[in-house]
Formats: structure tokens, sequence, C-alpha cells
């Protein structure tokens, strides 16, 4: 009866330690989750530009780009654009930039220049290329040959020919606005 006890005890150990073996030794399936925000395509100093029969209309430089399935990131950037109908050189430039459907956002600020004396700087900006708006967080500088503009919070559409700001504060050459040209030629005024 013992051989038969012992027996039995044995082919039970074999039963449980074949099924730990079966069930903790399989393949478990890993999800892999797609990663949401790879980017596609990367270049690094690059130097494209966008050109139309009469000639170039936009060169982009920069240190490096990301294409991610819903945006592109420039880092470093210079965007020159040459405006036929103001005869207008014009430049912007910084860190970074985020381009998302007609949205291009600059999370470290955003220096534009023109050819004809005009500078803008402001901390931050989101600048709406259908609705040809630029808003801006944190401080902002303008210059010109009018004078300079120093305030928070800019702005701006392009269309309308408005600018808002809070906490402006401007010196004007009285002289230099007389003998300069507007450079928006719809400007309707500067409201604060």
């Amino acid at each position: 009866m013992r051989f038969n006890t012992l027996w039995v005890f044995f082919l039970g150990v074999s039963v449980v330690m074949g099924a730990l073996i079966v069930f903790f030794l399989q393949p478990h399936p890993t999800s892999l989750s797609p990663v949401k925000n790879f980017a596609k395509i990367e270049v690094r100093g690059f130097e494209a530009f966008q050109t139309n029969p009469e000639g170039t209309d936009l060169s982009i430089r920069g240190t490096r780009a990301l294409q991610y399935s819903d945006h592109e990131v420039l880092y470093d950037f210079t965007l020159s654009k040459y405006d036929p109908q103001d005869k207008v050189q014009e430049q912007a430039r910084g860190e970074v930039m985020v381009h998302k459907k007609e949205l291009y956002s600059f999370p470290k600020g955003v220096l534009y220049t023109t050819s004809s004396g005009q500078s803008f700087w402001s901390q931050y900006g989101v600048y709406d290329h259908k609705k040809q708006t630029f808003q801006g967080r944190g401080p902002f500088r303008m210059s010109g040959p009018e004078g300079d503009v120093n305030g928070e919070d800019i702005s701006y559409n392009h269309a309308d020919g408005l600018l808002h700001a809070k906490h402006v504060h401007a010196l004007i050459d009285l002289q230099g606005a007389k003998q300069s040209k507007p450079h928006v030629p719809n400007a309707k005024g500067l409201k604060l």
C-alpha cells in the first residue's frame, strides 16, 4: 500500500509541475501600442525653396525638421519671403516653430523683420494663416522708422489692419512717421 501512496504523491507533483510549466512558460501576447508622437521624417541642416514661374516665393532654412503624422516642427529656422506687391523682403526667425494645419506656433518666440526697416518680436505666438491673425502671449517689441512700441499680449489681424495689446509703451518719432511709407497698406489704426 505504501508503494501506491508514494506513486500517487509523485504523480500529483508531476501533474502540478507540468501545469505550472505550461502556464508560466507560454509566451504571452504583448500588445505593442503605437507611439502617437513618432517622427516619420527627420532632416538636419536643410534649406528648402518654394518657387513659382516668376521666382522664389519662400525660402526655409533650419538646423532640424521633424514631420509627424499631423504636424511639423522646425528648429533654429529662418523663413524668407519676398512680397512683390509691397516690394518688401520679409524674414521670420526663431528657435522652434510648430506647423499644424493652418496654425504656426512659436513656443520660444519669433523675430519678424522686413527690408523696409520694420521689426517685431514676441515671446510666444500663434499665426493663423487662413485668418491672417497673430496672437501673442507675453512681452513683445516693435520697431521701425516711426518709433518703438513695447507691450504684452499682442493680437494682430492683417485683414482688418488692427493691432490690440496690453500695457503698451510707445516712443513715436513724428518726423520719421511723416516720411515713412506704411508697411501695412490697409492699416486702420492701433487699438489698445
